[in-house]
């Protein structure tokens, strides 16, 4: 299998030192698939330009940026329009789903997959930091109004996601959201263009480090909710 890994960056000159090493020392390792990292700099305004550049002497991988920050959502589907791999699995930087979950994946990826995403949220998941009751209220009340389009997804936002080549061009080609709700998008989208999607338990510690504001995320992310409504009536996911 080949396998594209993108890797989302926003304002991250600290946390990529801390991490790109344990990075390529775990996809440096295997050996049985072919996998290439990408790497997308969302128009960060801190050192983050420079920081992959000095780390593209040591390791290899691809940089994809831009001047104006678009969002999460966006530089994604930028890392895909790159990506040449059977298989697109993006990830956070901050390693809150831990890499070990990627052997998980290749130890039950089979060809009829279309779409596996990590859940924080089934029966055998673990939770080895949890967030704030809050935050945890927040996103399952998040989740509750996300299944009223997609119904049966446990967990939209856990930034561990793999895509097999068809289903991403299909569902990434189309995706108009860029910022907190997009993951609700890709799935909306996987739902209206037939594409299974199959959950998987993941470890996962929550980063008291995250950029994310939940109560905003929260708000913006429903108020894209309706949006997506109205694209699907418009046609613009066809």
């Amino acid at each position: 299998m080949n396998f594209s890994i993108i890797i989302p960056v926003y304002n991250e000159e600290k946390r990529i030192p801390k991490n790109i090493d344990e990075i390529f020392g775990f996809f440096n390792g295997i050996h049985d698939h072919k996998i290439e990292i990408i790497f997308v700099n969302d128009g960060s305004v801190d050192a983050t330009s420079n920081v992959l550049r000095d780390y593209k002497e040591k390791y290899a991988f691809q940089v994809v940026e831009y001047i104006e920050n678009k969002g999460k959502g966006y530089a994604i589907r930028e890392g895909v329009r790159q990506a040449t791999g059977d298989w697109i699995v993006f990830f956070d930087i901050d390693l809150a789903t831990p890499l070990n979950e990627f052997n998980q994946l290749l130890e039950t990826l089979v060809a009829e997959d279309e779409v596996v995403i990590g859940s924080r949220r089934l029966e055998k998941s673990e939770i080895k930091k949890s967030e704030s009751r809050l935050r945890t209220f927040l996103g399952q009340g998040f989740t509750k109004i996300s299944n009223i389009l997609v119904p049966g997804i446990s967990d939209f936002t856990c930034g561990f996601k793999c895509f097999s080549r068809r289903s991403a061009l299909a569902i990434f080609g189309v995706a108009k959201i860029d910022r907190w709700g997009f993951d609700t998008e890709l799935l909306y989208i996987a739902k209206l263009k037939k594409f299974a999607v199959r959950q998987i338990p993941v470890k996962w510690l929550h980063d008291e480090d995250s950029r994310v504001r939940v109560l905003k995320a929260v708000i913006d992310s429903s108020k894209e909710l309706c949006i997506m409504k109205l694209n699907q009536l418009k046609g613009y996911y066809k």
